[in-house]
């Protein structure tokens, strides 16, 4: 993922490095840029811009080159944190729907293949999915825990979360207007 990104912002800057920018001042003043000529407008000069070439490394057999490559993702692919940051821990939430958002934080990225898993009172909540907030519905009053894993493609867990309290509050029937029996 990171490599395409870089081949992408590669691309884009290799293209923006040959076009062509022109400049001009508008009656009231502002200052415009555009890549098309413009009546009055003055042709603008971008120097190039230096650029990295890592070191080539020497390639000492196709087999080894693999496992290193292995060896090192997955040590890239070691995740050292995971939290819930919302909600917080010990919040009480008030909802008439029961409706809860829970985001969470993680350090590094989740690698493709990895998902994350809710914990809702223990039990996982739903199916594992790679994004970083969850959305809870119909959630009833009282105590209630969550927690997060990521499951890596096979299963397994990889780590998991802090446990965190949330006690939800709803009103009674007749607390919210429109239930009430006169």
């Amino acid at each position: 993922m990171i490599r395409l990104l870089l081949a992408v912002t590669s691309f884009l800057m290799i293209s923006v490095a040959h076009a062509q920018i022109y400049k001009w001042i508008d009656s009231q003043g502002v200052v415009h840029f555009s890549d098309k000529p413009h009546p009055g407008s003055e042709q603008i000069t971008i120097p190039n811009v230096p650029g990295y070439s890592p070191p080539v490394g020497q390639n000492t057999g196709g087999q080894q080159n693999q496992e290193q490559q292995s060896t090192a993702q997955e040590e890239q692919n070691q995740y050292t944190k995971i939290a819930i940051i919302q909600p917080l821990n010990e919040a009480t939430i008030r909802n008439n729907q029961g409706f809860v958002l829970v985001a969470v934080e993680m350090e590094p990225a989740l690698a493709d293949g990895d998902n994350l898993q809710l914990l809702f009172d223990g039990a996982p909540m739903g199916e594992p999915q790679p994004n970083l907030v969850f959305q809870l519905n119909g959630i009833y009053r009282g105590k209630h825990t969550l927690a997060v894993q990521i499951i890596n493609s096979e299963g397994e867990v990889l780590l998991t979360s802090e446990n965190i309290t949330i006690f939800m509050h709803r009103p009674r029937v007749g607390m919210v207007p429109g239930t009430r029996r006169n």
